[in-house]
Parts: C-alpha cells; structure tokens; sequence
C-alpha cells in the first residue's frame, strides 16, 4: 500500500518553507545589495509563495471559473522565470534584449494560463513543461564556465537542487503525458503529493544553496578588493608579489623565458608640486587605463606604490620581441594628458629583466629591471639635454 500523505499539510508546509526562504533571501539580498540576480531570486520566492497560498485556498475552498490554478500557475510560471535571469544575472550574462524578451513572456503566460484554466491536463502540461525548462537551465547556468575549481564547489549545491527540482517536474510530466492514473489530476493525488513534498526539500536546498554561492562570492569581492589599488583599480603590491612567485614557480619548472617590465612617470613630483596631489591621482588613473589597453590580454600588469608600475609578460622567445614590445608600450603611455586643473604631456622611463638571464629571484629580477629603467631614465635626460642646447 502506498503511503498517503495529507495535500493541505504538505501546500502548507511548503508555504511556510516558501516564507522562511523568502525572508532568508531578503537577507541575503540586503547584505549584497548590488549583488546581480538576487534581486530577482528574492522576487521569485516571493511570487512561489503567492503561488502556494493560492494552490492552499482552491484546494480549501474551491473556487470556481478555475481561478486558483489560473493564479497559482500564472505566479509559479513568473517565478521560475526570475530564478533563471537571476542566475544568467549572477553569473555575469548580462542582457537587455533578453530582459526584453522575459518580459513580453508575462502577458503570454497569462494569456496561456487563463485560456487553458478549466483544461487541467493542459494547463498542467503547459506549467510542467516551462518550469522544468527554466529550473533546469538554471542549475546548468550556475555551473557553466566556472572560473576555478573553488567557484564550482561554490555553485554545485545550488546548481544540483534546481537540477532535481527540475527532474522533479520533469517526472511528473512524463507521467501525466503517459496518462498514468498515478498522476490523475486533481489536487489529492498520490503524484501531486510526492511532487510537492519533493519540491518543498528541494527548494529548501536551493535557497542553502544560493546562501553558499552568495557567501562566496561576496568573500571573492573582498579578497579582491584587498588585493586590488584602490585609485588605479589595478592589482597591489601584495597581488603583484603573489603573481611575480607563481610565474617564478612555474617557469623555474619549464624553463619558459618571461619578462619583468618596471616603468614610472618622468617628472611626477613636479606634477603634484605645481597642481596638487588630486591632479597626480588623475595622471596615476590615466595612466593605468593606457597600461591596461597597452598590455595583451595574457600579460599582467599592477601597481608597485607611487608612479611605479609593472608588467610580467610571456612568449618573449628573443630580446628583438622585448624590445618591440617596449617601444609600442612606451608609444601608448607616453602623450597628451588634460586634466581639470591643466594640460600636460607625461613620458615614461621603461626598464626590463628577462628569466633567466638577468635573475632567478624575485628581488634579482626587480633589481635588474628597476635599473634597466633608471638607465632609460637617464638616457631620457641625457637627450633631452642634448636637443635642449642645440
């Protein structure tokens, strides 16, 4: 005999879930604010509380033309639709046109849902197949193209609980497709039961879930922004140190030549001597924007303190590609600068050290390039003298 279990209990344990999980994602949206997609998970939880209090209410009460599933699926529909922006959103898949296109999905889905509310083996084919599309999406989305191994392990939890609410739907349509007596509808079935209090611990998981990839992600931002120049947006001495070590560490294992490129502004003190210390902070800004659209995409580049940068750069297979390198660098950070107190022109001295050659240390490798570009610094003046008194 199959074990029995009490529909109103169960749409109501699951909207006291649906409300402990709403206020938990309240919680989290407040704490991470500008977090993208929590808002619209937030939202969503709300809309599947309005769904199962109206699934409680028909089933209670009633009511008649077809109303409660009308409602309950049109809400549910919604908010399976939130949950999937809100996961292409917090994973960084920003779009407007399909912000648009989402949109124009509601009135289609009041439109199906109200048409078909006195049909309920449409209208339940109709909600089966949408939400298990969306949550499955969903879970997928959470865990595609993860930056590390650590931001999988973050994501797997959520990313397996809207894949099984997903399963979960997906068992129910195919029996009711099948026209399994086990999934008759109607709201006492021993189908609507199961799957309701499947969903209800799933959901439960999902939220958790959502909690540890939130959590995360916020302990990301912030590792980032300590190791981030809060003025140029740059990466710090204490990011700069940490990379130098693991690019040592890797090429002392392949013998790969790399370069250490150090370069600082001619003249900057003067520059906030004559026009303040806010006019030296915009030169150091702009100046890091040049850098990073002179740099390839594979290169790193930070700030070391002060008007001192530096870049570690691969592939250098002869000095002839260094000294290339070097030159279009200099040409794309030297120039015009206005600024709202002045214009200017800035120049750069630019000096490098290669692995192995000029060191297998990281202080060998600094030296050597701090040196090669007090050189250039040198033969700068030298030259700028010589034009000066012809």
């Amino acid at each position: 005999m199959a074990l029995q279990l009490d529909i109103a209990t169960l749409v109501l344990m699951f909207i006291t879930l649906a409300m402990t999980s709403f206020i938990v994602m309240v919680l989290i949206w407040r704490i991470n604010r500008n977090m993208p997609g929590v808002l619209h998970w937030m939202l969503g939880t709300f809309l599947n509380i309005a769904s199962a209090i109206a699934t409680l209410l028909n089933a209670q009460y009633g009511w008649s033309d077809g109303w409660g599933p009308f409602l309950s699926i049109t809400s549910s529909l919604a908010a399976n639709m939130l949950v999937l922006e809100g996961a292409l959103q917090f994973r960084g898949y920003q779009s407007r046109r399909r912000g648009q296109f989402f949109l124009a999905l509601v009135p289609v889905f009041i439109i199906a849902t109200w048409a078909t509310r006195l049909d309920p083996l449409t209208q339940s084919v109709l909600h089966d197949s949408v939400t298990m599309t969306f949550q499955l999406l969903a879970g997928a989305v959470m865990i595609w193209r993860t930056a590390s191994r650590h931001e999988l392990q973050a994501n797997l939890l959520a990313a397996t609980a809207g894949g099984l609410i997903g399963l979960t739907i997906a068992w129910q349509l195919i029996l009711t497709l099948g026209g399994n007596t086990f999934a008759e509808t109607g709201g006492n079935t021993l189908a609507n039961q199961w799957y309701l209090f499947a969903g209800a611990n799933f959901h439960v998981a999902w939220i958790f879930g959502l909690s540890v990839a939130c959590y995360f992600r916020s302990r990301q931002q912030e590792m980032l922004l300590a190791r981030e120049d809060s003025l140029t947006g740059l990466p710090n001495r204490r990011w700069v140190d940490e990379r130098v070590a693991q690019t040592l560490k890797e090429a002392q294992r392949s013998g790969e030549r790399f370069a250490l490129i150090m370069l600082d502004i001619n003249n900057f003190k003067q520059v906030n001597d004559r026009f303040g210390h806010s006019a030296g902070d915009s030169v150091l800004t702009e100046l890091a924007a040049r850098l990073r659209r002179a740099v390839r995409e594979s290169d790193f580049a930070g700030r070391l303190g002060g008007d001192e940068f530096i870049i570690l750069t691969r592939q250098i297979d002869t000095d002839e590609v260094l000294t290339q390198m070097l030159e279009r660098m200099r040409e794309s950070l030297d120039g015009h600068m206005t600024l709202h107190v002045t214009d200017l022109s800035i120049s750069v001295s630019i000096g490098a050290a290669v692995f192995p050659a000029d060191g297998h240390s990281q202080d060998a490798l600094l030296g050597a390039a701090d040196a090669s570009m007090y050189r250039d610094k040198h033969q700068q003046k030298h030259t700028s003298a010589r034009h000066a008194g012809r």
